[in-house]
């Protein structure tokens, strides 16, 4: 199973979510760019374009902003990144924080320029010292993984922090990650715990997957089986493999929860279907051992072939036990059952 300890630094995000800036409050407006506005929100994207050109052409920065998005997404013209990235410099240089965040994502991923980590690092750090928490959480990680600059764990964690004060999901989970492995800073599961909770309640099923293994196992905690449940249903429901074995393990021994086998083995399906290996081979014990059902060999041998197909070296000593107490038959039809099944179900095997 996953430990909190294996958890890694969420990567910046390379698909940006671009959208037209209405006002700051920092810029006047100006009558080419309401026009444009005005045109883009009517879906005339051809006279909004005209407009936002002509703002642009003065050195109104949201008009070359929006204008910049415009090429970009090519909306109303051809998709042109290196004109976007023109006017999102244009824009950059005038201060505003959006264009600056946007051309150093174009550096960063290589959009109508040669990628450039120094550069892209240049313009993240200028809209992030403005506040803007996309570009504190870029920043923060560029430093950690020494992009654009020296690997610097420390201003990463001071970047994460910047941004997780304003509730950035991503850098509340990556803040969990240093602390609980000390990476700028004393190790201190405590604080690594009160990170991955506010960024479970974000929506990330790795930081939910995190809080529930730290309350399973009391650290940085007291052991809390109930709040463990809670946080491992929030992360199966997001499709997590390991979290829904998880809560078949609580299930079965009645951990925080009543005793339920049927429960459990409902879990250790999910998780199996979606191929994780341990709830394979708790699976075939259930079946094994008649917990909650019947014995069956044949469904136990069954499991713990695909378990053992999918690297559980254990399984195979079990798989020779339960062996020597069937026929061939028994055999045969538990091995066409598992063909079978990944016919159905071809994610719950290994490459």
């Amino acid at each position: 199973m996953t430990s909190p300890c294996s958890a890694r630094i969420a990567v910046r995000t390379a698909a940006i979510v671009f959208s037209l800036c209405v006002s700051l409050l920092a810029l006047p407006l100006h009558a080419d760019f309401e026009r444009g506005m005005a045109a883009y929100e009517a879906g005339d994207f051809p006279a909004a374009l005209a407009e936002f050109t002509e703002g642009a052409a003065i050195g109104h920065a949201l008009s070359q902003y929006n204008l910049g998005l415009m090429y970009h997404q090519g909306i109303g013209t051809a998709q042109d990144y290196e004109r976007a990235l023109q006017l999102f410099a244009l824009s950059a240089q005038q201060g505003l924080v959006r264009a600056q965040y946007y051309l150093a994502s174009m550096y960063d991923n290589g959009q109508g320029v040669a990628q450039d980590y120094r550069e892209a690092y240049h313009w993240y750090q200028q809209a992030a010292e403005q506040g803007d928490a996309a570009a504190q959480y870029a920043v923060g990680t560029m430093n950690f993984y020494g992009q654009g600059k020296r690997t610097d764990y420390a201003a990463a964690l001071d970047w994460y922090t910047k941004a997780a004060e304003q509730d950035h999901g991503d850098s509340q989970y990556n803040l969990g990650v240093m602390y609980i492995n000390g990476f700028g800073t004393e190790a201190d599961p405590a604080q690594a715990l009160q990170w991955f909770v506010r960024a479970a309640r974000n929506g990330s099923a790795d930081a939910q997957f995190n809080a529930a293994l730290m309350y399973n196992n009391g650290q940085g905690t007291a052991q809390d089986f109930g709040r463990a449940m809670r946080y491992f249903k929030m992360a199966a429901l997001q499709g997590v493999p390991e979290a829904m074995a998880r809560i078949g393990i609580l299930f079965a021994s009645g951990q925080g929860v009543a005793q339920d086998y049927v429960q459990a083995r409902q879990w250790f399906e999910a998780a199996a279907q979606l191929g994780d290996v341990p709830a394979q081979s708790f699976l075939g014990r259930l079946y094994m051992s008649g917990m909650g059902m019947p014995q069956d060999p044949v469904s136990a041998y069954m499991w713990y072939k695909l378990a053992h197909d999918n690297g559980d070296n254990a399984a195979l000593a079990v798989m020779s036990a339960l062996q020597a107490n069937m026929n061939k038959e028994q055999v045969s039809e538990a091995e066409q059952r598992l063909t079978n099944w990944l016919q159905q179900n071809p994610q719950a095997s290994k490459p």
